[in-house]
């Protein structure tokens, strides 16, 4: 029996790609991104506004599709959301101070505004609807 012969081209390629989908599958968007740093969690959907320190920015985990979401707090009940991903491959953000970092190709952002700080992503932290109810911040689907 004849075994069928790769060329070495092809040789070369498959283990450049298996390394390049193994890449790829550690950037994911379920690859949390946050290192040692733990998101806030959302139980039942929400978090404790005293949760949430003012005038500071905290990623928040609410679960489902997309759950990353940065809740940006100015006093009281002042408060934004964006996108806890990257807007040039859709990693998940890890928080560094007044920044977030993406893990996969070093993207950062303001974490204050979702301003792009640093490419190759063009893009801004896109705004996520979250409304305060109560002692409770959700997001406003």
């Amino acid at each position: 029996m004849e075994r069928p012969c790769l060329s070495r081209r092809l040789a070369l390629l498959l283990p450049a790609s298996a390394a390049g989908l193994g890449g790829l599958a550690a950037c994911a968007p379920e690859d949390e991104g946050f290192g040692t740093a733990e998101p806030l969690r959302a139980d039942d959907g929400a978090v404790p506004l005293e949760d949430v320190p003012e005038n500071a920015s905290t990623l928040v985990n609410f679960g489902g599709d997309q759950p990353f979401v940065l809740l940006v707090r100015g006093t009281g009940e002042d408060i934004a959301g964006y996108s806890g991903y990257c807007t040039h491959n859709g990693c998940a953000l890890s928080q560094a101070g007044t920044e977030l970092d993406c893990p996969c190709h070093g993207s950062r952002f303001d974490a204050t505004t979702g301003e792009v700080l640093v490419g190759p992503a063009t893009r801004h932290l896109p705004e996520v609807p979250v409304v305060v109810e109560g002692d409770l911040v959700r997001r406003d689907v």
